[in-house]
């Protein structure tokens, strides 16, 4: 029996093989799109669950809770917080110091720590953790070779296979081996580990014993093992809690422990410890993971959304094509009654030809998804390389999709066309069915377009706000600065440096600094303010740079001005915010004032530089100083003068190379680094922009067989209007008006539906757009006329048909 049905479905098919073209493109279409965002969301829910006690560790972040209001939020915490905790708060399983990511520069000595008998060097950049042994306890990254009690040692690193590989040739080899790292300390290979999955936010390609920074706190980072008024989102604190224990009793004893290791008799404000889980690292953008790589859940249920909704059109383009098509079979169904069918035999017939159907497009759209990998590599995250192919949960959802679409899609039409009564089958008296009095095609064709409506608009207000957002003024000069890191183990050579960069016409100015002004690489801490005897209710983010700092990226002072070259006071510099935040309007009586950070020495205000974003245009601005110190300079930015830039990098090259043969030069352009805070947001535009597009792709292949049916009906009343003298104009009208007053609807009920969620997006900004009306005038006229070419193509085709032909049948 089924394969008669297989066989008899086949047939049919190919007998009405203009309806199976549309109805295959729009279901490979929309499964393809399917896939492809299952795949995003798949990959990105997915980061670190690889790990057997996922949902026991935790960590430990940081709120600051001010007398103004203001909330502030790290993961990091101060460095003597794991020693004091490990001995107040003996309820953890294990306790796991990390600190990430180095960004070392990595030079291969060999076999002898005290003979280079290689060249090779490499800068690694976002790669590289400090830790301790027990971090293998918690997370689950195998050893190949060597084991976790290397790490008890200092000057020890461990490497993964890949990273042993690219330094050794062959991982088996780099066992034993020595690096340099940044150019100071000699690290002997002491484990090999397995490579890691691709969705983990641990860059363990490196990993150097913590004790390594225990005995040189300035190797990576602030060092401070003493301090616990600063704190830096680099230095984090897992925890693994024993199966019974709950995390709301952790949170508890951590309200005990901060109050007995912090002063906070003196401050206006209140520091809150509590455990964050695991689950959260990839998707809670209040506190920054190690990979610089956080997706909102929102923005995954969005794209959960946007599949259903794309799968859905092609669902109802199906339903729609089916049931017009439905009165053309009516005398088939008849017949076949007659002849003694049934209608469960009928709707297993009909139900038959659907999965077919379904079978090819799925085909199709599994085709058309791999196709598309290298495309989705270059709009998302996911690794283009990814093999999705090899995922059997893809292919379970494949089937289940399937399943599902051939259920949607299949049931409708099958019920209708199989409920025929023989008598008005045969005489071909069969009515579109309605819906509620409406009929069920309109009622689709308002959801189709509805959808897209919706998709366009947020596409626009996409556009726009990232438009917006590139047009910003940023307080700084971003184009023509170009950035190259440092190493401060060279600073004696960082004025010769910049000396003979200067000698070249096309360079203007070269600063040093701990980071580009727009970074979240920030260190932050509390501070007392005009010699008062308590901390201010506010953070500061502090910035370490030369004097040269402001004219290089184009600040602009509102009161005084940078600091002396070699300040030996500690002078600084503070931004707008930081006046409005303790109170003084005008920002000349900032002048001469002293903060002290991390109460540290009193430092005396010399300028107050106008506002800038040193974040991105979700966040208000912060609180800001800048001072010198040139243990922090990691990084020199120089400004060109010139249009010819490449001229201009290749000299940089070879003056850097000259000044530091020791160290490998890693330099990219300001506005790189700025282009980087808004990924997410750029990924997520082009993503409406493409599957809005396929939204109404998939609409207009819906539209277009209706309209082709509806043209096909109606041919006769056509013959008969242009022998009556009917012009093509006005006959393309008749047929085209219908349809246009559908997506008319569809405008009306989507508009208010697309500007409630983008409003509700454009809240994460701090710097936004305001949503104006033209933006859903356009995605208006867009939709017309989109509707009415497609719609208009058949209606000129059916008015300039010979009316002879469509009237000879009666």
């Amino acid at each position: 029996m089924l394969k008669n049905h297989l066989k008899i479905a086949l047939r049919t098919v190919l007998r009405y093989r203009n309806y199976t073209i549309l109805n295959v493109m729009g279901l490979s279409v929309g499964v393809a799109a399917c896939l492809l965002l299952y795949v995003v969301y798949s990959y990105e829910s997915g980061f670190d669950k690889f790990h057997s006690k996922y949902d026991r560790i935790y960590r430990i972040v940081r709120q600051t809770d001010y007398a103004t209001g203001q909330t502030d939020f790290t993961p990091g915490n101060p460095l003597p917080f794991f020693a004091a905790l490990k001995v107040d708060v003996p309820q953890f399983e294990k306790l796991v110091p990390i600190y990430g990511t180095l960004d070392p520069q990595v030079t291969i000595l060999g076999k002898d720590a005290n003979k280079q008998t290689s060249t090779k060097k490499f800068y690694e950049d976002n790669e590289g953790l400090l830790t301790v042994p027990e971090f293998f306890d918690v997370f689950d990254f195998p050893f190949l070779e060597g084991s976790k009690a290397v790490l008890k040692d200092p000057n020890v690193i461990v490497l993964s296979q890949r990273q042993a590989e690219k330094y050794f040739g062959k991982w088996q080899e780099a066992m034993g081996q020595f690096v340099k790292i940044n150019n100071k300390t000699v690290m002997k290979v002491g484990g090999i580990l397995a490579n890691p999955p691709v969705n983990t936010d641990f860059p363990i390609d490196i990993v150097v014993s913590y004790e390594s920074k225990r005995q040189q706190p300035l190797l990576f980072g602030f060092g401070g093992f003493e301090s616990w008024g600063g704190t830096s989102s680099s230095d984090q604190l897992f925890v693994l809690l024993p199966e019974k224990v709950k995390p709301a009793t952790i949170d508890q004893l951590l309200v005990k422990f901060v109050a007995k290791h912090y002063d906070s008799k003196k401050d206006n404000f209140k520091i809150t410890h509590f455990l964050s889980p695991l689950s959260d690292q990839h998707y809670d953008d209040r506190f920054p993971n190690y990979s610089d790589h956080i997706i909102a859940k929102n923005v995954l249920w969005t794209l959960v959304i946007i599949g259903i909704l794309i799968i859905s059109m092609a669902c109802i383009n199906f339903v729609n094509l089916a049931t017009v098509q439905s009165t053309r079979r009516s005398k088939e169904v008849g017949v076949r009654k007659v002849l003694g069918s049934g209608r469960s035999e009928l709707m297993r017939q009909f139900l038959s030809e659907t999965v077919l159907i379904v079978g090819f497009a799925v085909v199709m759209g599994v085709i058309i998804a791999v196709l598309s990998m290298p495309l989705l590599g270059k709009i998302s995250r996911v690794p283009a390389d990814l093999p999705v192919i090899q995922n059997p949960r893809l292919w379970l959802f494949i089937a289940g999709l399937a399943i599902v679409v051939s259920f949607v899609a299949g049931f409708y039409p099958a019920v209708v066309m199989s409920g025929f009564r023989p008598i008005e089958a045969i005489k071909s008296k069969i009515a579109n069915r309605s819906l509620g009095g409406v009929s069920l095609q309109k009622t689709l064709i308002i959801v189709q377009f509805g959808i897209s409506q919706i998709l366009v608009v947020g596409t626009i207000v996409t556009i726009a706000q990232m438009k917006y957002i590139s047009n910003l003024d940023l307080g700084f000069v971003k184009e023509g600065v170009y950035s190259v890191n440092l190493d401060e183990a060279y600073k004696s050579r960082f004025e010769t440096f910049r000396n003979q960069l200067l000698q070249n016409p096309d360079i203007s100015s070269a600063s040093f600094s701990s980071d580009v002004p727009s970074s979240d690489n920030n260190w932050s801490g509390n501070f007392a303010f005009d010699n008062r005897g308590k901390d201010e209710d506010f953070q500061l983010f502090t910035k370490f740079a030369d004097e040269k700092y402001f004219k290089t990226y184009g600040m602009e002072f509102a009161a005084g001005g940078p600091y002396l070259a070699g300040d030996s006071i500690g002078s600084c510099v503070v931004n707008e915010t930081f006046l409005r935040k303790v109170g003084i309007k005008n920002p000349e009586q900032a002048i001469g004032k002293n903060i002290s950070i991390g109460r540290g020495k009193w430092q005396p205000i010399v300028g107050v530089v106008k506002d800038f974003k040193a974040n991105s245009a979700r966040d208000a601005a912060k609180a800001m100083v800048i001072q010198p110190s040139s243990e922090f300079y990691w990084y020199a930015g120089i400004k060109m003068q010139t249009k010819n830039v490449s001229r201009a990098v290749a000299a940089i090259e070879k003056t850097y190379a000259q000044v530091f043969p020791e160290v490998t030069m890693q330099g990219k352009f300001f506005n790189q680094s700025i282009e980087e805070f808004y990924n997410q947001e750029r990924q997520l535009s082009l993503l409406y922009q493409i599957f809005a597009g396929l939204s109404i792709f998939i609409a207009c292949l819906g539209l277009f067989g209706l309209a082709t049916f509806m043209a096909q009906q109606r041919m006769k009343e056509i013959g008969v209007r242009k022998v009556l003298g009917a012009s093509v104009s006005s006959i393309v009208g008749l047929l085209s008006r219908d349809f246009l007053v559908l997506v008319l609807i569809a405008i009306l009920l989507a508009s208010p539906v697309a500007w409630y969620f983008m409003d509700k997006w454009l809240q994460d900004f701090e710097d936004k757009i305001n949503i104006s009306w033209w933006m859903f005038a356009v995605s208006a006229l867009l939709a017309i006329l989109i509707a009415f070419t497609t719609v208009s193509f058949q209606s000129i085709k059916a008015a300039l048909m010979n009316p002879v032909k469509s009237l000879r049948s009666d």
